[in-house]
């Protein structure tokens, strides 16, 4: 097996301090006999211990960059990142897995994914979801079922500690560091808010749903509005976690309700249908959320997505033939596309249409598509492992270098110092 090491650039990141890491990791697996692996930042595996009994080894979905698997890992270790501990999620399989982020110096360098774990026992729901996921040869399944009756099974309370465990391990390894704490803290302070908002619930039995307040962020959301909506949705949480006592079924009920809403009200204003599926993907993460704070923290990240992808697709005009040019160079982006080639579609006169264009939105046919163009790469930044290559011709840019600068321009830092900060 080879050594774990810090990614190239690690501020104070030293050689011991891998080595500390990987004794740490080792020692977890040894005890638990439980598979780690290290995703850098980019969600690519950087680094294995007991790879022997990793379950997922044994299928190619695990390591497809577009699979429902790898999507998954992604989202979870960047929760793991916002709440400042050990996330324990549960894979498309049915297995459980514990993501650990790596913080060093206020600067994410990847995360630990332990597992997977089999909980409570062995279901025969996981044997049909494994087979399901994946296109396997008859002749692997003993060796398959073989492998999951083989695995150690580990109680609820079980897996629980072993995050405590993993998480301590990995906090002494880089000790000092105040990063984790100042996250937690956070995390533990909306905790508390949350119970604090219970007992208030419990005192004053008759509250109304805050239909006022669930209509003005409608209202911010289609405006465009991502700072409002974003500090709405945090009210309009607080007020539904009141109404339904802290249930969380009743609460996500409420919030994917809204959140539907605010997706039709996306694909009403002529979004790309990809942008549109990925929301109700999104949704569907949301509805597996296992706390409030991963609630909120979910809806968070859903709303102002929708919020930005609206604020450079709006057009309350009455010019049909700028409706027609948004709608245009939202579904095309993607492809070579200019004012001629929209103004030819549309049967008018180039010259005339960038001069309507100017007037009706405020900003030139470029910049309107540059802004669009910039937006679908700031989406795969956050939620894939693509290179900035494949990123700026998924987007529409050619030319990775004039991406670069278009990205520099409109977001005010490069595209990967915007994916590191993103997490």
């Amino acid at each position: 097996m080879e050594h774990f090491t810090l990614p190239p650039g690690t501020k104070s990141g030293t050689p011991e301090m891998a080595a500390k890491i990987e004794d740490a990791i080792q020692s977890f697996c040894t005890i638990s006999d439980v598979p780690v692996t290290f995703f850098n930042t980019n969600g690519e595996i950087e680094w294995e211990c007991y790879k022997q009994n990793k379950f997922c080894d044994l299928f190619d979905i695990y390591r497809d960059t577009h699979s429902s698997c790898f999507k998954n890992l992604v989202s979870s270790s960047k929760l793991a990142t916002q709440l400042g501990e050990p996330y324990v999620f549960v894979c498309k399989a049915g297995l459980v897995k514990i993501a650990v982020s790596l913080i060093i110096n206020g600067q994410v360098q990847g995360c630990f994914i332990a597992g997977p774990i089999i909980m409570g026992g062995l279901k025969e729901s996981i044997i049909t979801n494994v087979f399901s996921l994946n296109s396997i040869h008859f002749d692997s399944y003993p060796k398959i079922i073989l492998f999951l009756r083989n695995m150690k099974i580990f109680k609820p309370k079980d897996v629980s500690y072993l995050a405590t465990l993993l998480g301590n391990s990995i906090l002494a390894a880089i000790t000092p560091n105040g990063d984790y704490s100042s996250i937690n803290s956070q995390y533990r302070e909306q905790r508390r808010i949350g119970e604090n908002l219970q007992k208030y619930k419990k005192e004053h039995k008759t509250m109304p749903y805050p239909y006022e307040l669930e209509n003005k962020l409608i209202d911010s959301v289609k405006d465009g509005d991502a700072k409002t909506s974003l500090e709405l949705l945090k009210k309009l949480l607080d007020e539904i976690s009141l109404v339904e006592v802290g249930d969380l079924p009743s609460i996500k009920t409420k919030v994917l309700g809204l959140c539907t809403i605010l997706s039709r009200i996306a694909t009403d204003k002529n979004l790309s249908q990809e942008q549109t599926e990925s929301y109700f993907y999104d949704m569907n993460v949301l509805n597996q959320a296992v706390s409030f704070q991963e609630l909120s923290l979910l809806a968070s990240n859903l709303i102002e997505n929708i919020t930005q992808a609206i604020s450079t697709s709006t057009y309350s005009g009455n010019s049909q033939i700028i409706k027609l040019a948004i709608q245009n160079i939202n579904e095309n982006y993607k492809n070579k596309i200019s004012l001629k080639v929209v103004a030819d579609q549309l049967h008018t006169n180039p010259s005339y249409l960038s001069m309507l264009f100017k007037q009706e939105m405020g900003l030139t046919f470029t910049d309107y598509l540059n802004q669009i163009r910039i937006n679908r790469s700031c989406d795969l930044l956050t939620n894939t492992s693509l290179n900035l290559i494949d990123i700026s011709i998924q987007s529409g840019f050619d030319d990775q270098s004039y991406f670069s600068k278009v990205f520099k321009k409109l977001k005010g830092t490069t595209p990967k110092d915007y994916r590191k900060k993103k997490g």
